[in-house]
C-alpha cells in the first residue's frame, strides 16, 4: 500500500506542477494603463492576458484520467482514496479556470474553490472578534529599516535559527505584487522596498515559517509525498495558520491586522459592484499608499473582468481561515505543531488526527519561539476570543 500511495503522490505532484497560475496571472494591459497611468511603468512589467498560459488542456486532462483510473484500481484505504479524489477535484477546477482567465466562468470556480463573502448578510460576531484584536497587537514602533542584501540577509539569518540552511533559500524577486511571497523551498523578498524590522518579522512567520514550513515538511514525508504539494483545498488552513502564528508569536501588528481586515472588506466590495477603480479609491481613502492599492486592487481582480461584480475570492482566506483555525483549536483541542505537518485542508489534518497508524506524519521543523510560555498564552487568549461565537458564524459572514 505505501508504495501504491507515493506513486499516486507523485503523479499528484506532476498533475499539479503547471497548475500555479497565482505567481503569474494575466492582465488586460491596455485597459489597466488607461485606468491607471500613473502606473505604467509596473504594468509593463505585468503579462498581458492574451499570452496563453503553457500548458495543454487537453493532455493536463488525459493525465488527470489516467490518474483517477490508478486510484480506483489501487488498493488503498477509503480514507486516502478519498483525499486523493478530492485533490484531483481541485486541479480540474484549476485546468477550467485557467481556460476562462479573464471571464464569468473563471468567478464561478474561484467560488467552488475559495467560497464568497455574499452567503449572508454581515454578521455582528465577526465584528466583534475584527474589533478586538488590536488589542493584542502592538502598534510597529521598529526604527531599524532594511532593503535589498541587508533585508534579505536578516531573513535568511532567521530563519536559519529554525530551519536547515541547506533546505531553504532567500531570493530576491521585483515582480512581485505582494512585497514577499513563499514557494515549495524558495523565500521571496521584494529588493526595492524599505522594511521595517517588524515588517520583516511578519514575513518571517507568514511567509517563512508556515508556507514555506509547511512545503518543507511535506517534502520530507517520505512515504506521503501529496503532504508536500500545493492543492487549493489546502489554502483556507495555509492562510489562517499563516496569520494565527503572527498573532501567537506577537509579529502581528495594528497596522498589519489593519490590511488584512481591508483586503477582506474591498474584496467584499468588488463582489458586491465595486470596479477595480473603485476598491483603489477606496484603499487610497483608507491610507494605503497609491501603489500598494494599485497592487492589492490587482490581487482582488486577479481572473475576473475589472468593471465589478467579481473578485478572486482567495483573498477572504486570511480573516476567514484565522477564524476557522481558531475555532476548532478552541473546540478540539489540537497542537498547534500538528497543523505544520505539510499542505493540509482542514478535513486532511483531521483525517491524520484520526488515523495516525495509515499515514504516519510527522514534523520535522515547528518554530520553538511558538512553545515559549509567552505565544501559549497569547494562543490561550485568541481562542477564548471566539468562544462566544462559533466558528461557522463567523465563517459564514
Amino acid at each position: 500500500m505505501n508504495q501504491q500511495v507515493r506513486k499516486l503522490s507523485l503523479a499528484l505532484k506532476d498533475i499539479a506542477r503547471d497548475l500555479a497560475f497565482l505567481g503569474s496571472p494575466r492582465y488586460p494591459l491596455r485597459e489597466l494603463s488607461l485606468l491607471f497611468p500613473q502606473h505604467r511603468s509596473f504594468i509593463a512589467g505585468l503579462k498581458d492576458d492574451g499570452v496563453p498560459f503553457r500548458l495543454s488542456a487537453p493532455e493536463k486532462e488525459r493525465a488527470i484520467e489516467r490518474f483517477e483510473a490508478t486510484l480506483s484500481a489501487a488498493d488503498m484505504t477509503p480514507e486516502q482514496k478519498l483525499l486523493f479524489s478530492a485533490r484531483i477535484e481541485d486541479y480540474r477546477i484549476v485546468l477550467k479556470m485557467m481556460e476562462s482567465f479573464g471571464t464569468s466562468v473563471f468567478y464561478d470556480q474561484c467560488r467552488r474553490l475559495y467560497g464568497t463573502s455574499l452567503n449572508s448578510p454581515t454578521d455582528h460576531a465577526l465584528q466583534s472578534f475584527v474589533q478586538q484584536i488590536p488589542k493584542i497587537c502592538p502598534r510597529d514602533l521598529s526604527l531599524r529599516r532594511l532593503k535589498g542584501a541587508e533585508a534579505l540577509a536578516y531573513l535568511h539569518q532567521r530563519l536559519s535559527e529554525t530551519f536547515n540552511p541547506a533546505d531553504f533559500e532567500v531570493r530576491a524577486s521585483s515582480s512581485l505584487l505582494a512585497d514577499s511571497s513563499a514557494g515549495r523551498r524558495v523565500l521571496k523578498l521584494n529588493p526595492h522596498k524599505e522594511f521595517t524590522t517588524a515588517q520583516l518579522d511578519i514575513f518571517l512567520v507568514h511567509e517563512g515559517w508556515v508556507h514555506l514550513g509547511t512545503s518543507i515538511n511535506g517534502a520530507l514525508q517520505h512515504q506521503h509525498p501529496w503532504l508536500g504539494t500545493w492543492a487549493p483545498r489546502t489554502t483556507l488552513l495555509q492562510e489562517g495558520l499563516a496569520v494565527t502564528t503572527e498573532l501567537v508569536s506577537g509579529a502581528m501588528t495594528q497596522e498589519r491586522w489593519e490590511k488584512i481586515v481591508l483586503r477582506h472588506s474591498a474584496t467584499s466590495m468588488a463582489e458586491r459592484g465595486s470596479s477595480v477603480r473603485e476598491v483603489h479609491q477606496f484603499l487610497l481613502h483608507q491610507g494605503v499608499e497609491d501603489l500598494d492599492a494599485f497592487k492589492l486592487a490587482l490581487r482582488i481582480f486577479r481572473g475576473v473582468p475589472l468593471d465589478g461584480g467579481m473578485a478572486f475570492t482567495k483573498e477572504l482566506l486570511y480573516l476567514q481561515g484565522l477564524v476557522d483555525l481558531v475555532g476548532r483549536l478552541n473546540r478540539e483541542r489540537p497542537e498547534l505543531r500538528s497543523f505544520f505537518v505539510g499542505k493540509v485542508s482542514f478535513e486532511e489534518h483531521q483525517l491524520l488526527q484520526r488515523h495516525p497508524e495509515q499515514f504516519d506524519a510527522r514534523v520535522s521543523y515547528f518554530p520553538q519561539a511558538l512553545e515559549a510560555p509567552l505565544a501559549r498564552e497569547r494562543l490561550r487568549s485568541l481562542t477564548e476570543l471566539t468562544y462566544q461565537a462559533p466558528s461557522h458564524e463567523l465563517r459564514s459572514a
